[in-house]
């Protein structure tokens, strides 16, 4: 018996161990406990097996965010190389070395007169201007501009004391300008910097074309060729201009070795005060002056519509020819203010005095002889006021500066609209006199001789499609008073016009 619960107690020690073995395998390894030795002869003991230790908490589960994705903004569009900026055609190469500016400018009219006066114009449809034209840049600091006129041709030859140098050139000069707008040197042809109206281009009239004060009386060659110095600030506190010019006019070279000095400047005295619905109200003046030896004709005067009024053609007598010409030194001034209010509405009036020394020459001679001397001595404003029912002035920019276009970023903007509606009043009173009346003038019937007033009332509207086409129409009503035959032989002192224009102006 004894024995068999000896080999018993081995059987079960042995199968407790091989448990505990295959336990360890599957658990991790308990802390070990002390053993405790049983008396010799004891049965073993199950109470002497340590209970089997907790499981071991898991490790904290850790989350990694990633890193936000930085994503690059995609490069700024490249600038085109050619099409409208804003209204404005362009070519141009990628560092703007080099800009051009293709433009041109169409203006077809309608011309229509009321008057009971013998061989007044004929009514009609005139092609006006048609003009090609480019402008650009050359460098920073380079401006060009060359242009052509189809629809003008050479003048009588019989008016002129020379051959016109070139026929149907316009507006073609190269300017310097160095730093921005402040300085520009200005050499070719151009309009001439006297009076506001005369340094406004005629894409941007008021009305379909300049006044007779400014015109007809103050400056009739409109261009001339020579060299000019100009400028202004960005705030526009202020313009310049002083000029070296043939003074012969548009298209001639100089007639004889003088030269004409001429000037304009304005100064705006509330723009110092910050911008303002008032900021571009401006006061300035002009002056002009220069010596003639047989200089050009005396032009003869008309209206817008082409109405003359003033004749300073002389009769023929016998073989003999004369003519007015431009002889000796004139002054001419002008003064001017322009009152824009918040760019909607606003007035303008200038005048312009004008002291002219002139000879009757025989032209029959070679070469020619002064027949007499006469004079022409005057004054003559207008009163303009006006206003944008639909948009404002900004649509077709500054009058009186013609500043070199410059490239901007190209811009979407769409085209502007905008209605204007205008009205002006001139006087003139002039006074063409003989030194000696009782010469060889006296017994000559001079047109013009004598003393012209005219008294011209008119009204205008423009409707605008961006500063690109336009529609006008005009009303004029002119009252002809004085003592020249040309007055007196008239059957009614007043005379009509009605007229109308579509151009483009590219």
């Amino acid at each position: 018996m004894r024995t068999r619960a000896s080999v018993s107690a081995v059987i079960l020690a042995a199968g407790l161990a091989g448990g505990r073995t295959a336990s360890a395998q599957d658990t991790p390894a308990a802390p070990s406990v002390p053993e405790t030795t049983a008396p010799a002869g004891a049965p073993p003991s199950t109470d002497a097996v340590p209970p089997l230790a907790p499981m071991a908490a898991p490790p904290p589960t850790i989350i990694v965010t990633p890193a936000p994705v930085v994503v690059a903004p995609p490069p700024p569009a490249e600038e085109p190389l050619a099409g409208f900026s804003n209204g404005t055609a362009f070519l141009r190469a990628p560092d703007n070395g080099f800009v051009l500016f293709p433009n041109g400018r169409l203006q077809m009219d309608g011309y229509f007169y009321k008057t009971d006066n013998a061989n007044p114009p004929k009514n009609t449809f005139l092609l006006k201007r048609a003009r090609l034209e480019l402008a650009g840049w050359v460098g920073p600091a380079v401006y060009f501009q060359i242009g052509a006129d189809f629809a003008t041709g050479a003048p009588s030859a019989t008016t002129i004391p020379v051959a016109q140098s070139n026929l149907n050139t316009t507006d073609d000069f190269v300017a310097l300008a160095p730093c921005e707008e402040r300085i520009i040197l200005q050499f070719g042809q151009f309009d001439a910097p006297f009076t506001l109206e005369n340094r406004t281009s005629d894409k941007y009239f008021d009305f379909m074309e300049r006044s007779i004060t400014v015109r007809a009386f103050g400056i009739p060659t409109n261009k001339e060729q020579g060299l000019m110095l100009h400028g202004t600030n960005p705030d526009r506190n202020y313009y310049y201009a002083a000029a070296v010019l043939n003074g012969d006019g548009q298209n001639f070279k100089n007639v004889d070795d003088n030269f004409d000095l001429m000037g304009r400047g304005w100064l705006a005295p509330l723009s110092f005060l910050g911008p303002g619905p008032l900021h571009d109200i401006t006061l300035g003046g002009s002056y002009w002056t220069g010596n003639r030896t047989f200089g050009g004709p005396l032009a003869n005067q008309s209206t817008a519509g082409g109405y003359t009024f003033l004749n300073a053609s002389l009769p023929k007598v016998g073989m003999d020819a004369t003519q007015i010409n431009q002889q000796g030194r004139h002054h001419t001034w002008a003064l001017e203010a322009n009152l824009p209010i918040a760019h909607k509405l606003g007035v303008r009036w200038e005048l312009v005095h004008k002291n002219q020394p002139l000879s009757a020459y025989d032209t029959t001679l070679s070469p020619n002889v002064i027949a007499a001397g006469m004079h022409l001595r005057g004054w003559s404003t207008y009163f303009e006021a006006w206003a944008w029912l639909v948009g404002d002035d900004r649509i077709i920019g500054e009058p009186g500066m013609q500043m070199p276009t410059r490239y901007k970023k190209f811009g979407v903007k769409p085209p502007q609209s905008g209605l204007m509606v205008v009205a002006r009043l001139e006087l003139l009173d002039e006074k063409l006199t003989a030194d000696d009346p009782t010469g060889a003038l006296a017994g000559l019937k001079v047109g013009g001789l004598g003393e012209t007033k005219l008294t011209s009332f008119a009204l205008g509207a423009n409707y605008w499609c961006s500063k690109r086409f336009r529609a006008t129409f005009n009303w004029t009503l002119n009252d002809f008073n004085g003592d020249t035959s040309n007055v007196k032989g008239l059957k009614s002192k007043t005379e009509q016009e009605l007229s109308f224009r579509l151009a483009i102006a590219l």
